[in-house]
């Protein structure tokens, strides 16, 4: 069976969809992002970036000519294989794409083409507010002399403490236009500081009449666009879930297999434990459930992704194609099977990261490599499943679903 893994985002990619994916492994388990003591879990990680940029998977998403050319598919899986290694990083890694796309989602194929090679030129991670629904916490005043003066605070900033840049959600001040900037963290005017959020990479981000030029307004966000976007971000948090739970795993197989002797009231056989066989089992069925709907979920999604920027083509190619569904519950359907992969992936990751303690004993602290890392990993991804449980189990009763989460037609 074809997936979008097979088919090119834009133009033929210098890596392959493997070859990404062994990029990525190779720098997870590089020493500036492998942390298997769990030493730097929860702190700012400058070698961990420093790791992402010289491997090159900034680029990963943007066209082949400066660099990337993969599909958002491969970005997903890459995202999980270094989430199953660091999971902050893995989180970080994830935001980036997410907002590095906001360009092709809403600006032009002009503003595209600049941002994009610039930020494949330095190698550019992005952060910022990948659903820019609230802008009301930032200010755009026009200058006399042209471009913008930004103001406001921003509470939670993903990948703040980190990034090169930052792709906020603005509201200018003399229309009430919703807009899409660009924001460089060192200028003048933008102060940085830990806090908002458990996330070791985010944080608060101050503007004081910082300085936004016209090129660095990539667009203005629209329904449709924000729709997408709010899905994209669903699958992301569970890539990354799951990404932590098979690292968890591993991480407890590791410790297992290394045991010197079966537990003494064990059933130990040939085989090993039953009661640990057994236990890992169900942990591995539900994790691999989990990984089967998301990229489920994925393949629905990434057609609507890739196809956002191009001009005369949209929505349509969300979902199955075709069939008597009403339109409303086509682009209804990618958004709830993305809010469900995510409920299980969080839930799945939340279960191993908890339940390998149990089964890996009195020994588990002081386990190599660590497993209180991916503990602290599952417990500080933001935004509880019970909203999105909510909302999928209200779709399943009434056929409701909140309209700025589904995924309306293109304009």
């Amino acid at each position: 069976m074809t997936t979008t893994c097979d088919q090119p985002a834009q133009q033929a990619s210098p890596r392959d969809h493997a070859g990404w994916l062994a990029l990525a492994r190779t720098t997870a388990s590089g020493p500036g992002v492998d942390d298997p003591d769990g030493r730097h879990a929860g702190r700012p990680q400058a070698r961990g970036a420093e790791a992402l940029r010289r491997a090159g998977l900034p680029a990963l998403l943007i066209p082949a000519p400066h660099g990337g050319g993969a599909t958002w598919c491969t970005a997903y899986q890459v995202v999980r294989e270094v989430a199953a290694v660091n999971g902050d990083i893995g989180l970080f890694l994830g935001h980036h794409y997410l907002l590095s796309w906001t360009p092709a989602l809403y600006g032009t194929s002009e503003n595209r083409e600049r941002v994009w090679a610039s930020a494949a030129a330095g190698s550019r991670l992005w952060g910022g507010a990948p659903d820019p629904r609230d802008t009301s916490a930032l200010t755009l005043t026009p200058r006399a002399h042209g471009g913008f003066a930004l103001d406001g605070t921003t509470a939670i900033t993903a990948g703040a403490l980190l990034a090169d840049q930052l792709a906020l959600g603005a509201t200018r001040a003399d229309t009430g236009e919703p807009l899409m900037v660009l924001v460089d963290p060192d200028g003048p005017g933008v102060a940085r500081a830990e806090g908002g959020t458990a996330a070791a990479q985010n944080g608060t981000v101050l503007f004081s009449a910082a300085a936004v030029s016209e090129d660095d307004v990539i667009g203005r966000p629209g329904p449709a666009a924000l729709s997408l976007m709010a899905s994209a971000i669903q699958l992301m948090v569970a890539q990354v879930s799951i990404g932590i739970a098979e690292g968890a795993l591993d991480a407890a197989r590791a410790h297992a297999v290394g045991r010197t002797r079966p537990w003494p009231l064990g059933q130990a056989r040939r085989t090993g434990d039953a009661y640990l066989a057994g236990a890992y089992g169900g942990l591995l069925a539900q994790v691999r459930a989990a990984r089967a709907l998301a990229d489920l979920a994925v393949d629905d999604l990434a057609p609507a992704l890739h196809s956002a920027g191009a001009p005369g083509i949209g929505a349509p190619g969300i979902g199955a194609p075709g069939g008597a569904a009403s339109p409303e519950r086509r682009y209804c359907e990618p958004a709830v099977l993305a809010a469900t992969a995510k409920i299980a992936a969080v839930q799945a990751s939340l279960a191993v990261a908890s339940r390998v303690f149990e089964l890996a004993g009195a020994g588990s602290p002081r386990a190599r490599p660590g497993l209180a890392r991916f503990w602290r990993y599952a417990r500080t991804l933001r935004d509880p499943v019970a909203y999105r449980q909510a909302e999928v189990g209200r779709e399943f009763l009434t056929g409701e679903f909140p309209p700025e989460r589904k995924a309306p037609p293109w304009p």
